[in-house]
């Protein structure tokens, strides 16, 4: 029954997409956007949040993996957007990060002091890149969107200098799911194990997913603004 790709319109169910998409629901809390909203389409969605709909229907897309490799939205759309980025912090930061300390933290009780410091080693670096990347975010670029969009004059930076610096960050998440994998001992508890791999490759793919919104819309619609600009 799922052999046909959903095509993502305006007019397209949200309860319909996130059956087909259930990465979508990762998305909601930082929209606001509760279950139970029956029939809505993304259209009735964003009238009823009051968010801009192409801003609205760019995420949603990029859920679905349907997003054009490039994605230029309006200004107007922008602020939706930037806003859903920064809500996307505080739900990593808040919550999953959070999470799954707890469990790697149990986790290393199961096993070896050595190995048991390893684990937590791992993982604490990998964070600490994680935190870095989103105050780079948070302390530069966001606060010049921001700008762009109170139409303030900003020196000193531009878009360009973000996609320069967007590295990837994904090669310590990526140590860390294998030593889980291969080289904790058998005869550790496998439930905590389990769980902290299944929550680790969902928080890869949140993050996957907020960087692309990043790459292939936020910051071609910067781009194009300060294009504009530059005409004027």
């Amino acid at each position: 029954m799922y052999q046909i790709e959903l095509l993502i319109g305006t007019d397209s169910k949200l309860s319909e997409l996130i059956l087909k998409y259930p990465d979508i629901l990762g998305a909601l809390p930082h929209l606001n956007i509760r279950l139970g909203f029956g029939e809505a389409t993304i259209r009735e969605i964003a009238e009823r949040y009051r968010l801009h709909l192409e801003a609205l229907t760019a995420i949603v897309a990029t859920y679905c993996n349907q997003l054009p490799s490039e994605k230029i939205i309006p200004k107007e759309a922008l602020s939706d957007l930037l806003a859903f980025q920064q809500n996307s912090h505080n739900g990593f930061n808040q919550k999953q990060i959070p999470e799954l300390k707890l469990l790697i933290a149990s986790f290393a009780n199961e096993v070896s002091e050595k190995q048991g410091k390893m684990l937590i080693s791992f993982f604490d670096g990998y964070i600490r890149e994680v935190h870095e990347h989103f105050r780079y975010e948070e302390e530069t670029v966001f606060p010049y969107i921001g700008a762009i969009l109170e139409n303030r004059r900003t020196k000193g930076f531009a878009i360009h200098k973000f996609e320069k610096n967007h590295t990837d960050i994904g090669q310590k998440l990526y140590d860390l799911k294998n030593i889980l994998i291969k080289y904790m001992p058998e005869e550790a508890d496998t439930r905590f194990r389990r769980c902290i791999l299944y929550h680790l490759f969902a928080f890869e793919k949140q993050l996957a997913y907020h960087n692309r919104l990043e790459n292939d819309v936020l910051t071609p619609s910067v781009r194009n603004i300060e294009k504009k600009a530059h005409h004027v």
